[in-house]
């Protein structure tokens, strides 16, 4: 049975692949701070007839980070979901800068570690990957939660850099960039979402694109367009324009 480690297991994104892998076949190891959140969760996956573990961390914190790493190096992980994360709005200078810092050391430095720890297995038996759990934000300036966006835009270049360095094995990298999704990252960052994706079918747009070797998936036709604009307006208007839509967002 292969075994899938999901981070940010305990709700929305998460919570979604450990339910859709489990009913895939894959035991699922969870992710994440709420440790009575995840045995729930496990629990209930168990009872449906599938096999799942909680692994119960804060990946902010070094001690927590390092033995999750030495966790997933000493067993065999077939898939790894890097969905930790989480978003911080309002004006750099009126934002706590011990979140921003948190906020990178999850969103970035978390992702990068669990990454570097399972890839060196992967490459040797020339099988498994990793999905990365990016945002719309990856290919915007992103004024208001500018910390958000840059970390997210790490995750995208950062997975789409390892895909190309693993294309001729079989070891399938994908940076999943989800818009507005019914989850606790809107309430938790303190913003207002417009007609948010269930995530289950972020989880399932994401799995289908992983397992079709795809490198990058933007769930959702709206969310397709948005992430053109780049492509076709100069960079000044982008700015002008995402700086008018995050702007009240609260």
């Amino acid at each position: 049975m292969p075994t899938a480690w999901i981070t940010g297991a305990s709700s929305g994104i998460g919570e979604a692949f450990a339910f859709l892998l489990s009913e895939k076949g894959y035991h699922v190891v969870l992710t994440a701070r709420r440790e009575k959140r995840l045995q729930e969760i496990a629990g209930r996956i168990r009872d449906m007839g599938g096999t799942a573990e909680s692994f119960p961390a804060d990946l902010t914190q070094e001690v927590d980070l390092q033995r999750t790493v030495e966790a997933i190096q000493h067993r065999t992980v077939h898939l790894v979901i890097n969905n930790a994360g989480f978003g911080l709005y309002g004006p750099v200078a009126a934002t706590d800068p011990e979140q921003e810092q948190s906020m990178i050391r999850l969103n970035v430095n978390a992702l990068v570690s669990l990454t570097r720890a399972a890839l060196p297995q992967m490459i040797e038996r020339n099988d498994g990957g990793i999905i990365q759990v990016a945002s719309t934000s990856s290919f915007l300036p992103t004024p208001y939660m500018a910390g958000y966006g840059a970390t997210k835009a790490f995750v995208l270049h950062y997975s789409e850099a390892l895909a190309a360095e693993l294309k001729h094995s079989r070891v399938r990298i994908t940076a999943v960039c989800p818009g507005s999704t019914q989850s606790e990252f809107a309430q938790k960052t303190g913003i207002r979402q417009h007609a948010p994706m269930a995530a289950r079918e972020v989880a399932e747009r994401g799995l289908r694109a992983w397992e079709r070797g795809r490198p990058v998936v933007v769930t959702g036709w709206a969310n397709q367009l948005a992430v053109c604009l780049p492509r076709i307006l100069p960079r000044d208007w982008m700015r002008r324009l995402v700086e008018r839509v995050f702007r009240n967002r609260s």
